[in-house]
């Protein structure tokens, strides 16, 4: 038993020993160094370095910018003896577009010519190339508010023609004003179109004295008929269908009323057309300066009787026919100066002095018609100052002007009164609704209430068209 494990210690003991010779000759043979290789020089080829890096090419790519730029518009005015090719290349619209817009226009016109001043509104687009001008978008034309004419460039670079015609519709308007200087300015300052003021003005002369009546506060109202196109675009600024004039002591209302047998006129409530036989002063603008009566002259000296009304006015003022008829007198005549003398008939006439100059064809026998341009203020004869001196003569005797009222040359009666009526109620109607571009509501006095003050003898003022300046003072002033 003792023998077996002595073997087994003794193998192991062998085994170790060889393993350590083994090791100790591994190291042994290591140190052996090899015969050396032979050594060859070898060239090797340069190396290929990258091109230099650009600054450009550190930046982010660029987008390419258009060839065109913004669009804008401008609005021309066409010159005397312009032509639109013309007034194009004058903002150096490039030559083919300017010459083939100029060419679809004229197809469009046709035979109908561009008036001096029409305004022609462009669209335009900016080239890059400063020096190849802007390219015409697209052209606009309007001579008429209901009728348009337009050029739009395609994409090709043709330009084809268009015409619009815009339906024309009535909107009713209402102006409100206050005095302050005068019927025109004031009315024209609150909106009114100053044809409808003039108009109102002209009407007015056969009813109010100007030159007495008019105070500062004092209001006016008017109803005005505009055509407005389907756009928006106002084609008439308004035609005057009715007017108020409130005065401290009364109302006088005026409204446009067409005859079946006649023309538009105007006609107070009572249904009497505002026309008279006589103008009250043949003046476009006044101011009394000396009245009819006894009076000291100025240049005389002495106390004479003053046979008509003087009006102060600047030399040069046209001077009306206050009526229809025949002159039978244009002349010198003394104290007169240059004076006119009109036969009105039954037995009435009229008297012009210190006229500067006659009207055209104005002479003895001439036929004339009221309110025609019979000659100009003037300072011949004994004047001291530019003024009119203005006589009326009833059976050929003088009678002060002022307080004559001429007759009524129309009033409506039965089926006619009743259509004008009916009319009235639909303008006060219409007034309350219309928009308005100023403050307060029209007041139309009743027939009724206005019949006493209308049987009352009334001045009237100044011919078409006066100014109805808004006067302060009422004692007039003795023309020195």
């Amino acid at each position: 038993m003792s023998f077996m494990p002595a073997r087994l210690v003794a193998l192991a003991f062998g085994s170790i020993a060889l393993v350590g010779a083994g090791l100790l000759l591994v190291p042994l043979t290591a140190r052996t160094p090899a015969p050396p290789l032979p050594l060859r020089a070898v060239e090797l080829p340069d190396p290929e370095l990258p091109p230099p890096v650009e600054l450009s090419e550190l930046q982010p790519p660029q987008v390419a910018e258009p060839e065109t730029g913004e669009t804008y518009e401008l609005t021309l005015d066409l010159a005397r003896s312009d032509s639109v090719e013309r007034m194009l290349a004058d903002i150096h619209v490039v030559e083919a577009d300017r010459k083939r817009a100029d060419q679809a226009l004229s197809e469009l016109l046709g035979e109908r010519k561009l008036a001096t001043g029409e305004q022609i509104n462009l669209v335009l687009q900016a080239l890059r190339d400063p020096a190849a001008g802007p390219r015409l978008q697209s052209l606009s034309v309007r001579p008429r508010p209901e009728r348009e004419f337009t050029v739009i460039r395609q994409s090709n670079g043709t330009y084809v023609g268009e015409e619009k015609v815009h339906k024309l519709s009535p909107r009713f308007v209402r102006v409100n004003a206050t005095l302050s200087t005068s019927i025109l300015e004031d009315g024209t300052r609150a909106g009114a179109p100053a044809a409808a003021i003039n108009e109102f003005i002209r009407a007015l002369s056969y009813e109010v004295d100007f030159q007495r009546e008019l105070r500062a506060g004092q209001r006016f109202f008017l109803l005005l008929e505009q055509l407005v196109t389907s756009d928006g675009s106002i084609a008439n600024p308004g035609r005057l269908l009715a007017g108020e004039l409130v005065l401290n002591s009364r109302v006088v209302s005026l409204v446009r009323f067409r005859p079946k047998e006649g023309a538009d006129q105007f006609y107070t409530l009572r249904g009497e057309s505002i026309v008279r036989s006589f103008l009250r002063t043949p003046l476009s603008s006044w101011k009394i300066t000396s009245e009819f009566g006894m009076r000291q002259h100025p240049i005389l000296g002495y106390g004479v009787m003053h046979k008509g009304v003087d009006f102060g006015a600047p030399e040069g003022t046209p001077v009306l026919a206050a009526a229809s008829g025949q002159v039978i007198f244009a002349d010198t005549d003394a104290g007169h100066g240059l004076f006119v003398k009109i036969d009105h008939g039954s037995e009435s006439a009229t008297g012009y002095a210190h006229l500067s100059r006659l009207g055209p064809g104005i002479a003895s026998g001439t036929t004339v018609r009221q309110g025609q341009l019979i000659g100009f203020v003037g300072s011949t004869g004994l004047s001291t100052g530019p003024h009119l001196h203005y006589e009326f003569y009833r059976q050929g005797k003088a009678i002060d002007p002022l307080t004559e009222r001429p007759g009524v040359q129309q009033t409506l009666a039965g089926a006619e009164l009743e259509r004008y009526r009916a009319q009235v109620r639909d303008y006060i109607g219409q007034f309350k609704l219309a928009p308005s571009v100023g403050d307060g509501s029209m007041v139309i006095v009743p027939p009724t209430a206005t019949a006493a003050a209308a049987a009352a003898p009334q001045r009237q003022a100044v011919s078409a068209p006066p100014v109805g300046q808004v006067s302060r003072k009422s004692a007039p002033k003795k023309n020195r």
